[in-house]
């Protein structure tokens, strides 16, 4: 979903259109990978008992899916002259100019049997590929719907120019819908409205109450299940509180489950929320460059060797790292969150508790920023990759001065040891110019809301900075 994103920002920047499509009968496309056949009933009349092979890949086949996908690649590319991309291969790019002479990359996406163009002229590659699959009509058109996402167009005071976004509230509310209607089975009942994503004081790892039985383990996961994809639609409000519960997958408590069905009274009382792919360049100030080659003279930004040529418009990425110390009451673990920008769109955010237990809240903030770099560099190689030209090193944010100084202060020294390799690993890739950090407030810094539980005031205050 991270790339569908990124193709409905890079539509906007450029200038490009969109329009989705639905394969029909897909894998019926795809020639067999293996030998099927199956002897004829008497409903075959006098071809009863013959054997019949079976020369399309049928649904209900283990290999019909490899075979479709092997299918439809080999057709992309010989065919329709794409090309994948190797950040991920179901993004594929191919050359074009526009009629202004302006040259630029045409992408297709594809999920099974959705696709999506984008283009100047996006119809005429949905020409091609009728060309070799029947296409439903009526699913030719601009995406209203992608992977249970919402698609709209969304206008941004001052900005006379459409930007696409993307909603996850049909989904939540059959969501939610489900969730009662199997609540009520149980003759219990939701919450009709909640003001925070879990209940006041509640902490996870506390929860003393009993563990449910076989069937209410079964139903929490399924609401665990649920909630991620809601996260993964958009959510970024609830993103904390849904790994913190996840956690207890394999034997949740009592108290876990009530705090489950807790947050979808939360989503039903704030079903609305949209991630806007606003293309504008965001407003930062300049930072500093630092000589680092005394001290790292290695480090280099190294291009991947078989990088295509960059075209259109470049981005600008905007990455906040956060860190809650010692967040977890009985393992004392951190927890590290991650949102990042590339210009004024979410791509990318991130909750996860640490794996080490770090004795001061500097060490747990530089393991955070190392994970956030980590990151940055994926994405980066994912933007270079789809041939999309990066506007220098990437802004990053944290709460945290001493990661500050010891990031962009190449004479800081190191005073705790066992930070040292997550210390050099930040401090190469700073020396390369991936990325410039600089000192942003906690009550400014969005990923404080990717690390902790807070109040509904607190969160909505945050959320609604990205959340419209």
């Amino acid at each position: 979903r991270e790339s569908v994103r990124l193709a409905f920002l890079l539509a906007t920047l450029n200038g490009n259109k969109l329009l989705a499509a639905d394969i029909s009968g897909a894998y019926l496309n795809a020639p067999c990978a293996e030998r099927i056949h199956t002897v004829l009933g008497p409903e075959f009349g006098e071809l009863q008992g013959r054997t019949a092979v079976f020369v399309k890949a049928i649904y209900g086949l283990r290999s019909s899916g490899f075979a479709f996908r092997t299918f439809l690649a080999r057709v992309i590319r010989e065919e329709m002259g794409f090309v994948p991309c190797r950040g991920d291969m179901d993004v594929w790019r191919r050359e074009a100019t526009k009629t202004n002479g302006e040259k630029y990359y045409e992408y297709l996406l594809v999920y099974t049997d959705d696709c999506l163009a984008i283009s100047d002229t996006p119809s005429s590659i949905m020409d091609e590929l009728q060309a070799h699959f029947l296409l439903k009509p009526e699913s030719i058109k601009e995406p209203t719907r992608y992977l249970g996402a919402s698609i709209s167009k969304y206008f941004i005071e001052g900005d006379p120019i459409a930007k696409w976004a993307i909603g996850s509230q049909d989904y939540v509310k059959e969501a939610v819908r489900i969730i009662r209607a199997k609540v009520e089975q149980k003759g219990l009942t939701l919450k009709p409205k909640a003001n925070s994503v879990l209940p006041n004081g509640f902490k996870p790892e506390l929860d003393g109450s009993g563990y449910v039985d076989a069937d209410g383990g079964t139903f929490y996961m399924q609401c665990i299940g649920i909630l991620r994809w809601i996260v993964e639609l958009g959510r970024i409000d609830i993103c904390a509180e849904v790994s913190m519960l996840s956690a207890y997958n394999a034997a949740p408590r009592i108290g876990h489950l009530e705090a489950a069905l807790h947050v979808f009274s939360y989503l039903n009382s704030h079903d609305r929320s949209k991630l806007v792919m606003d293309d504008a360049y965001p407003d930062h100030p300049e930072v500093p460059e630092c000589e680092w080659k005394e001290f790292y003279p290695f480090a280099k930004d190294s291009e991947p060797p078989d990088m295509p040529t960059p075209r259109g418009k470049p981005v600008v990425i905007t990455v906040y790292v956060d860190a809650s110390h010692a967040a977890n009451l009985v393992t004392r673990q951190s927890r590290t969150g991650v949102l990042v920008f590339v210009n004024r769109a979410p791509i990318i955010w991130y909750s996860k508790k640490q794996n080490s237990i770090e004795t001061s809240s500097f060490g747990s903030e530089f393991m955070a920023c190392k994970t956030a770099v980590e990151i940055l560099e994926g994405l980066r190689y994912k933007l270079r990759m789809m041939g999309v030209p990066i506007d220098g090193y990437a802004h990053l944010k944290i709460d945290n001065m001493s990661v500050v100084k010891n990031t962009s202060t190449p004479e800081s020294m190191l005073k705790k040891k066992s930070n040292s390799i997550a210390y050099h690993y930040c401090r190469s890739k700073a020396a390369c110019d991936i990325f410039r950090s600089s000192y942003e407030n906690t009550k400014s810094n969005l990923s404080d809301m990717l690390t902790k539980i807070q109040s509904g005031i607190e969160r909505r205050r945050l959320a609604s900075k990205v959340l419209f």
